[in-house]
């Protein structure tokens, strides 16, 4: 069949923020059933609910910084999309993958209340993180390279909290008995997307000539 409009076989970008919200949401809302589930466990005639926070501060610490994290990445996300022309289909798999790190965080989160001195645990926590903060680093120049080379701009946070997690990451595998101390270095990363800012700036331009 010719006659085909071009672009035909690409989505708008708000059919992809729509789903990709509510992916985000279902991931949230995964992440507080297991301190839910503990509630019960202490329920006692008599007992205080006071043990149940400070008896738990792992579990509680590990989904209160997932929560900031994940709503970080949310908001990034929309930044990222913001304005952008028709996404590719390429776009749509980076970001269903970047989906998948979203509903998989719930995971270490947990094995991080489970297992808070585990080496393993901390790589796979770290990890996660990373692996999500690359991916969208890859859709927004994506969705940079997809403008036109006069509209192409410098997102904030394009690529520094990446960064910063890959530090961390690497921390963890030299280092593993800091714990998760090295996560104190996400409060870098503003500074971190202030020095890679003209880094990215100078490739758009190269990319404009």
């Amino acid at each position: 069949m010719t006659g085909q409009e071009p672009g035909r076989d690409r989505l708008g970008p708000e059919r992809l923020l729509a789903f990709s919200d509510g992916v985000v949401a279902i991931g949230l809302t995964l992440l507080v059933l297991p301190l839910a589930e503990l509630v019960p466990d202490t329920d006692q005639e008599g007992a205080s609910a006071l043990p149940i926070i400070t008896d738990n501060l792992a579990p509680i610490g590990s989904f209160v910084l997932s929560f900031a994290v994940i709503a970080r990445f949310w908001a990034a996300h929309h930044r990222v999309f913001d304005g952008a022309p028709r996404v590719s289909p390429l776009l749509v798999w980076v970001n269903t993958v970047w989906l998948f790190t979203i509903v998989v965080m719930p995971f270490p989160t947990e094995m991080v209340g489970s297992f808070p001195e585990d080496p393993f645990t901390l790589r796979l926590y770290v990890g996660t993180l990373f692996a999500s903060s690359a991916l969208l680093t890859v859709m927004t120049l994506l969705v940079q390279r997809a403008r036109p080379p006069a509209e192409r701009t410098v997102e904030h946070g394009s690529g520094g909290t990446g960064a910063v997690l890959l530090v961390i990451f690497l921390v963890t595998l030299v280092a593993p008995g800091l714990g998760y101390w090295p996560l104190l270095l996400l409060f870098l990363t503003s500074p971190a997307e202030r020095l890679l800012a003209p880094l990215v700036e100078r490739g758009l331009r190269r990319a404009r000539d």
